[in-house]
């Protein structure tokens, strides 16, 4: 216990901030968490739009690659700062329930939020999800949950769960191939992104911006880019750190931790990105972010996780978080597929499942 105080307040201790700081001074940090979070999302969104302009690189394509790579990188953090201490339940937990918080929560908040904010503005309700999405970076994020899924079920990996060999687990092997499926993600993002440029080209090779549209400098960009990145990221470390040293002092199991408040909180990066793109119309930025966000969850933070040391996987990861997984990514991708958006319905449907996963959470960890 005491050792994950310890590592819960490290951020703290880093900015100069009084370890032994109160329940008060704990939850003033999170506000101040989430204010830091809310403005670098804002700089975060705006730049990331306007690379994609200088770059001509379709806002998907850099949802789904630069941005998600960015949002990622808190699970990044306290996951392997999880297994390299020792407390791999930690890093199991946040990223299957990162990918949990994105698509039930994240996706439909966006949903539902959008749709409203339609009926005052006139426009489509719902997320505008192509096909471009659903059969490109989608079939990508189904593939890899599914492979994680599998490669759990039928093998330990060599884990070490409690100093016994663990039922479930991820090797170095399935760790090697998981990051080598990230560059053919990668990759294919590129080609995606060249073919889309070459389209653009061909369609307007000297046509002039309009007078009056805002023309981004690069090195502006750049700069509100990283600053940005660096807001969120920071943000969300004092939010997490903070609230999981509160949770842990209430006596809440580490699993549970893991799946909820640090699922919730490091995605809160994505939440906020996603929202924030979709308010100002950059539904594929938006949606680009919460796909790439999931693949990289799994085949980089997973993955480094497990190339680190095997990691051991709890039955109730194999027999409930990862189906659960698999069913809202299908919800994802199946629902919106003949319309191609993701609207009110589907975004409560989402909303509810995910609820379910957490009231069965909660009986998982405490009714037993």
């Amino acid at each position: 216990m005491q050792q994950l105080l310890t590592q819960a307040s490290l951020v703290n201790v880093l900015l100069g901030i009084d370890p032994a700081a109160s329940v008060l001074g704990a939850v003033l940090l999170v506000i101040a968490g989430l204010g830091i979070i809310t403005k670098g999302g804002d700089w975060f969104t705006d730049s990331a739009v306007d690379l994609g302009r200088i770059t001509r690189i379709p806002p998907l394509i850099v949802g789904a690659t630069i941005v998600s790579t960015a949002t990622s990188f808190p699970e990044f953090v306290v996951a392997l700062t999880g297994t390299l201490t020792g407390t791999s339940e930690f890093a199991v937990g946040n990223a299957i329930g990162s990918c949990l918080c994105n698509l039930g929560l994240i996706i439909g908040i966006c949903a539902v939020t959008h749709s409203r904010i339609a009926k005052k503005t006139g426009v489509d309700p719902g997320i505008t999800a192509g096909r471009d999405v659903l059969a490109g970076p989608g079939v990508f994020m189904l593939v890899f949950t599914l492979l994680v899924y599998l490669f759990a079920l039928f093998d330990s990996g060599g884990a070490v769960l409690c100093e016994d060999k663990a039922a479930y687990g991820l090797s170095r092997w399935q760790a090697w191939f998981l990051f080598c499926g990230m560059f053919v993600f990668l990759g294919y993002s590129v080609r995606t992104a060249r073919r889309s440029r070459r389209e653009s080209a061909a369609e307007s090779p000297a046509v002039p911006e309009e007078s009056n549209s805002r023309t981004p400098s690069l090195t502006r960009t750049v700069l509100l880019f990283i600053g940005g990145c660096a807001m969120v990221i920071l943000g969300s470390q004092l939010l997490v750190s903070n609230g999981r040293m509160l949770a842990i002092t209430m006596g809440v199991p580490p699993l549970i931790v893991g799946l909820t408040l640090l699922a919730v909180g490091t995605s809160l990066p994505e939440l906020i990105v996603s929202l924030i793109a979709l308010l100002k119309g950059y539904d594929d930025l938006g949606l680009g972010n919460i796909v790439g966000s999931n693949v990289m969850n799994l085949c980089w933070v997973l993955a480094s996780c497990s190339l680190a040391s095997p990691i051991p996987i709890q039955r109730q990861t194999i027999v409930y978080d990862l189906p659960f997984a698999l069913l809202l990514t299908v919800f994802c991708l199946a629902f919106p597929w003949k319309t191609e958006r993701i609207g009110p319905r589907v975004g409560w449907l989402m909303l509810a499942t995910y609820a379910s996963y957490l009231s069965g959470l909660l009986w998982w960890g405490f009714g037993r």
